[in-house]
């Protein structure tokens, strides 16, 4: 189940790669005010993933009459009202493999640094301030694209096993 969840997730969830892919939201090339914008952008991408996770879940996995597609989300809000504690189990949980995503980008841009200091850039006026490699940038946004997808799916399929079984 998790592994149809997660497809179906790396695909609704395409515009988080984008934004990841797109050098002016994440690194040192771009201007403050549009790597914000674009900061916002993500952040907003990552919660909206997290909102329809769980009818994403319902659709290629249901289960039960509180599990259908069209019934998922208010599910889900039931949960929270009903079993608080449960339910912040599961946020807590998908927190946890989000910041072990955010990490596991950081690690990639340590073992692939995709930008550094250009050593010509006080002797030559033409020289960039930053040497800037696209290749290793675009393999720390995949690997954090991956990871936040298995976070999210993670957090639908545990949210699916309390709404189905009570646990």
């Amino acid at each position: 189940m998790f592994g149809r969840v997660y497809v179906a997730l790396l695909i609704v969830q395409l515009p988080l790669l984008a934004v990841l892919l797109t050098p002016q939201a994440r690194s040192r090339v771009s201007s403050e005010s549009v790597a914000g914008v674009l900061t916002v952008v993500l952040i907003g991408l990552v919660l909206a993933g997290l909102v329809v996770s769980p009818a994403v879940c319902a659709r290629v996995a249901p289960g039960g009459a509180r599990w259908r597609a069209g019934s998922a989300l208010s599910t889900v809000r039931a949960l929270r009202r009903d079993d608080r504690r449960a339910y912040l189990r599961r946020l807590g949980e998908w927190a946890g493999i989000y910041v072990l995503a955010q990490c596991l980008g950081g690690l990639s841009a340590l073992v692939r640094p995709y930008i550094w200091d250009n050593p010509r850039f006080g002797t030559d006026p033409a020289a960039d301030r930053w040497v800037f490699h696209y290749g290793n940038y675009a393999t720390q946004g995949v690997v954090i694209y991956l990871a936040v997808c298995a976070a999210t799916a993670w957090y639908a399929c545990r949210l699916r096993q309390l709404a189905t079984d009570g646990r």
